[in-house]
């Protein structure tokens, strides 16, 4: 097997998972939904509103600012070391 299929499989895997993991609360939340239609409480908004700040997403930003705030740290320990 060449790299190249080896690297596009892994790409295309990547990806399955990813949307896997990031639809699966949706999923979750649309089969319960299913399960206990007459128990259905009236919402405001609609179910993307409600779904869409959930614990990946919050781990996702988490990781986001991290590495936003390493950018930062490296770049004034760099202008730190260079000037002063």
């Amino acid at each position: 097997m060449s790299t190249g299929i080896i690297l596009g499989l892994g790409l295309i895997t990547i990806v399955f998972c990813f949307y896997i993991m990031l639809n699966f609360s949706y999923w979750s939340i649309l089969w319960n939904k299913r399960k206990n239609e007459s128990l259905e409480l009236e919402k405001d908004y609609h179910e993307w509103a409600y779904t869409s700040d959930d614990s990946l997403n919050k781990i996702l930003k988490f990781c986001v600012y991290c590495l936003y705030g390493y950018g930062m740290y490296a770049f004034f320990s760099e202008i730190w070391s260079k000037y002063f």
